[in-house]
């Protein structure tokens, strides 16, 4: 009976984390009005970062679309989440990810950043996190106004850009869509500099070489800044989930 109780306990708060997890992915694809399939694959990024939400893919699934048109605000699923649910370094990873999906197809939208900006301190990080996010990320993507045409913001629209033809004048030519995102798998691969080909003992090897590279501790004791640092803890949550993406594949 006791055992029956510890399970029921764990798997409560199993329940809770993935629940508020992907609520919070799904109303940040929101926050523009729709959800698109570029959102829906930066959001299946969460699969690789959580192997416990990729052991329950069908019920993530299902919270992310039942929790598109929920009414609680965004910041108090995320104050909630911070505080009962989960560990900073989760916090971090689905900051992370909100950016992937606000950043999606290569704009950024003031509904996105406005949101963005407003998560760091629910999510217990600090408020400079956008800024540091925003200047990192700034090459991938462009700002565009949330009414901008251009911004595929309207259903219907196609984006499309103009170029001048000396005898037609100006014609319309369709904007070349970007290649289909990698797999959680073939990112965790490229991660760790490693192809699918590989065998085992250069998988190991590659880990081992790169935790080393990225460890915080052993940047701390090099005496590197601060900022180092937390770059440094972020490039090894992703290299963790990266090595078990692929322990789990290979069933190592």
């Amino acid at each position: 009976m006791k055992n029956d109780s510890i399970s029921k306990r764990i798997r409560h708060r199993e329940d809770m984390f993935l629940r508020r997890l992907f609520g919070i992915l799904a109303r940040m694809a929101k926050v523009d009005g729709k959800v698109d399939a570029w959102e829906v694959n930066a959001a299946v990024g969460a699969f690789a970062r959580f192997p416990r939400a990729a052991a329950r893919r069908k019920f993530c699934v299902s919270v992310f679309n039942s929790s598109k048109n929920g009414r609680t605000p965004l910041r108090t699923i995320a104050a909630e989440f911070e505080k009962k649910w989960a560990a900073p370094e989760d916090c971090l990873a689905v900051y992370e990810l909100l950016w992937d999906i606000a950043c999606a197809k290569g704009v950024l939208r003031p509904s996105h950043k406005n949101a963005l900006r407003d998560l760091c301190v629910p999510l217990g990080l600090p408020p400079n996190y956008f800024t540091f996010f925003y200047r990192r990320r700034c090459a991938s993507f462009r700002e565009v106004a949330d009414d901008d045409p251009r911004s595929e913001a309207h259903k219907g629209r196609r984006s499309s850009r103009q170029k001048r033809n000396t005898e037609q004048g100006k014609k319309s030519e369709r904007r070349r869509q970007p290649p289909p995102p990698k797999t959680p798998l073939q990112e965790a691969y490229d991660l760790l500099g490693c192809r699918s080909s590989d065998t085992n003992d250069v998988l190991r090897r590659a880990y081992r070489e790169a935790a080393k590279r990225h460890h915080p501790d052993m940047l701390r004791a090099r005496g590197c800044s601060e900022r180092q640092i937390c770059e440094a803890c972020e490039t090894m949550s992703r290299i963790n989930a990266a090595w078990e993406v692929i322990c789990n594949e290979r069933k190592l």
